[in-house]
């Protein structure tokens, strides 16, 4: 929201790819009509002036600059609109490079560049317009930087159209002076590359997911024949449709309707009408009984599977994704100078669920929370808690002992940045801010206004490890815990964790009752989960999974 359409898909519009936000303003007129020389806002009968007046900016129009804050005219007129990429997930080959996606970073590097984006001679390039091509490598010249921090996409120097690439290799027919999008290239299922390509960036920053592993992943190794003896029917990377065994398009009996099925996602609102439909679940694969059943999938065997007070209570993901290999983001603190700063589960985790300690950084162990499953039915579902430190103006509506109605809104951290000047400021012992002293330093500053004369925040308040830190009036702090309280807000964000599912010999369960229970500390109960990085003491709190979900086995 703060970031405005246009800088969004920029950065963003690289994995959405294509149409709705990308190619229409909120009033549902396009951005701007390469046709008719038009933006949107003229259609409404708007000026340029109208949408970018001081103290006043139209989010679809202009573009802020997330450094400083300073506010330009979007120039859709030169960088086109991003119209639906139907072949960015039906291409049936994808380009791979040393394990990069290059389909994916042809077309995040065309974006980024936006109306600085230029042709060999030094022509304008309409980037927005030109990046679903450019996803397709029909180009001969597109210079860019591949190798770019994690996180980071590629931006791109120059790009150089040629269609003639697309005949040359075959992508493209040519009849007569018209060309064609050659039939052979185009898949019907996607293959997992393409959600690899905006996928893996994602679930591996915030979930640890690992991808073709057929030792992390039961379901890549049996859906692409590699749990077998016969090495001549496996699938190899590249032809894997995995994913939409789970996840088809074909949802309600339309084969092309292009709701690819979901489940409960426990973050996000996106079309919450269609979670879990069209989407096959454990059960649905698994069970004897269900109608849904494949059967190639394993009845599970096992007593504690077919004992309800398993079954009626916890997720099968609950036992079978026991931990994970590879690190994920387990903090983004933006709280010490606008700029964010993240620290991995390695950081905070170890491989013993009890002792966060640990020397040993190999796994580590996700936390739980409730959900309603697709039959229903409230489970305990494995999840990463990512804890995040903002900065909040806390409106209290009037209502001072009431907090049912108030609001604590985030502050843009590009206006955070014009306080801190991109440092953490005087009086700072460490990089967090956490003591009293600390938190009230900050409170004092945010206080001040920004580039534009606003003040950045009237009540400045700490969103931090579960509750609000604000000034007293006393000249002290104060704090109250968020949950519970009336007020919606947060800094523990839940992730789901779906995938990369063990096997039962890996699973809670397979070493015996004690992984659960006894009257001693079990790794499933009582594995020490992070509530808050930083403490006013300056180390981190923990608490159980006994604690957080009130559930203690009986």
């Amino acid at each position: 929201m703060d970031k405005t359409s246009f800088w969004w898909v920029g950065l963003c519009g690289i994995c959405h790819t294509g149409g709705g936000p990308t190619e229409f303003d909120r009033d549902g007129y396009k951005y701007y009509d390469m046709k008719t020389g038009q933006f949107g806002y003229e259609l409404m009968g708007k000026t340029e002036n109208d949408i970018n007046r001081p103290g006043h900016h139209d989010g679809d129009y202009t573009e802020v600059n997330t450094s400083n804050g300073t506010l330009r005219t979007a120039p859709w007129d030169k960088t086109g609109v991003a119209e639906t990429d139907c072949l960015y997930c039906h291409r049936k080959d994808r380009a791979v490079n040393d394990g990069k996606m290059m389909n994916w970073a042809w077309r995040a590097a065309t974006l980024r560049k936006k109306d600085a984006l230029v042709d060999s001679a030094g022509d304008p390039v309409p980037a927005f317009a030109a990046a679903a091509t450019a996803g397709q490598g029909w180009f001969t010249q597109l210079d860019f930087n591949p190798k770019v921090p994690a996180g980071k996409p590629p931006m791109a120097n120059n790009l150089q159209i040629d269609y003639g690439v697309g005949v040359d290799n075959g992508t493209i027919t040519q009849k007569g002076s018209q060309l064609y999008v050659s039939a052979g290239m185009i898949t019907d299922q996607p293959k997992d590359q393409a959600c690899w390509g905006c996928h893996a960036m994602a679930d591996a920053k915030k979930r640890g997911r690992e991808w073709f592993n057929p030792d992390t992943d039961v379901h890549y190794r049996a859906f692409n024949k590699l749990d077998d003896l016969d090495n001549t029917n496996d699938i190899a990377p590249g032809e894997s449709i995995a994913c939409t065994k789970c996840h088809p398009a074909g949802m309600d009996g339309v084969k092309y309707n292009h709701n690819i099925a979901k489940g409960h996602a426990n973050l996000g609102s996106a079309r919450n009408d269609t979670d879990w439909a069209g989407f096959r679940t454990c059960r649905d694969c698994h069970m004897a009984n269900s109608a849904l059943r494949d059967p190639n999938a394993p009845v599970p065997p096992d007593k504690i599977f077919h004992d309800g007070r398993h079954t009626n209570i916890l997720s099968c993901e609950a036992c079978h994704i026991p931990y994970k290999a590879k690190p994920a983001q387990l903090v983004a603190d933006n709280s010490i100078t606008g700029t964010p700063k993240g620290y991995n589960t390695d950081v905070f985790l170890s491989a013993d669920p009890l002792d966060p300690e640990n020397p040993d950084r190999s796994r580590w162990y996700p936390s739980f929370t409730w959900k309603k499953d697709k039959d229903g039915v409230q489970r305990v579902f494995p999840a990463k808690l990512l804890l995040s430190a903002w900065w909040g103006d806390w409106d209290q509506n009037g209502t001072p002992n009431d907090l049912s109605d108030d609001q604590i809104k985030p502050i843009p951290l590009w206006r955070i940045r014009g306080i801190t000047k991109n440092a953490p400021l005087p009086g700072i012992e460490d990089m967090s801010v956490n003591t009293y002293a600390e938190i009230l330093i900050y409170i004092e500053a945010l206080k001040a206004n920004d580039i534009h004369g606003n003040a950045v925040a009237i009540t400045p308040v700490l969103v931090k490890g579960g509750e609000v830190w604000y000034d007293d009036g006393n000249g002290s702090v104060a704090h109250f815990e968020y949950e519970g309280s009336g007020i919606h807000t947060e800094s523990s964000h839940p992730f789901s964790v779906s995938h990369n599912v063990r096997s039962g010999a890996q699973a809670w369960g397979a070493a015996g009752c004690s992984d659960c229970h006894g009257g001693h500390s079990t790794p499933f109960f009582d594995r020490k989960i992070l509530v808050d990085p930083f403490g006013p003491d300056g180390k981190p709190k923990y608490r159980t999974v006994r604690g957080l979900l009130k559930l203690s086995p009986r």
